[in-house]
């Protein structure tokens, strides 16, 4: 049990500190899409990018992470994370800005419902229900936090402060993961 708690705690503060990142971006990248010319209908473009190719790829990757494992899944997409956070930068057009969101929802894919698929494989039978909600504090208080750091950073040091935050606070949660979380044994 005490295997199991520490693997908890590690994907606990992993995908806080992965949702902290995206938590950090989400609020401002209107302004940052409109600073690339983006118009009403384009905002809606860059952001519905992210969730359909998110939803486009759970399953699948969720078939994967049954058949050959979670933690390499969620190292990909942890790292995935890491990376993309530093493309939002050199993202130059409304093109190149939906192309990093359809990238990033792939790694979101990878990131919280593995996550959570893990978690599941840990819980005791009878308790999932509190497990999962439990679990669920590391996303919401993440996204819940993030905004507010995030408009402190862009009013303290610029708009790519906000990547760069999310890019180290997904190599931190990379570098968790693959040093502290074991595969999964379902």
């Amino acid at each position: 049990m005490k295997t199991a708690r520490r693997i908890y705690n590690v994907l606990f503060i992993s995908v806080f500190a992965t949702m902290l990142g995206l938590g950090v971006v989400s609020p401002l990248l209107p302004l940052y899409a409109e600073n690339l010319g983006a118009t009403g209908i384009w905002l809606g473009i860059i952001f519905s990018a992210f969730a359909l190719s998110r939803s486009i790829f759970m399953p699948i990757i969720g078939r994967v992470s049954d058949r050959q494992g979670r933690k390499w899944i969620i190292l990909i997409g942890m790292f995935a994370y890491a990376v993309l956070s530093l493309a939002y930068i050199i993202a130059d057009s409304v093109y190149s800005l939906t192309v990093v969101r359809f990238a990033h929802g792939i790694a979101s894919a990878m990131v919280v419902p593995i996550a959570m698929a893990y978690i599941a494989d840990l819980s005791e039978h009878g308790k999932e229900g509190s497990y999962m909600g439990n679990f669920s504090i590391s996303m919401f208080l993440g996204m819940g936090v993030g905004p507010l750091l995030g408009g402190f950073l862009n009013d303290a040091f610029g708009m790519n402060s906000v990547f760069y935050t999310m890019a180290a606070l997904s190599a931190f949660a990379t570098l968790l993961v693959a040093v502290s979380l074991p595969e999964a044994k379902r």
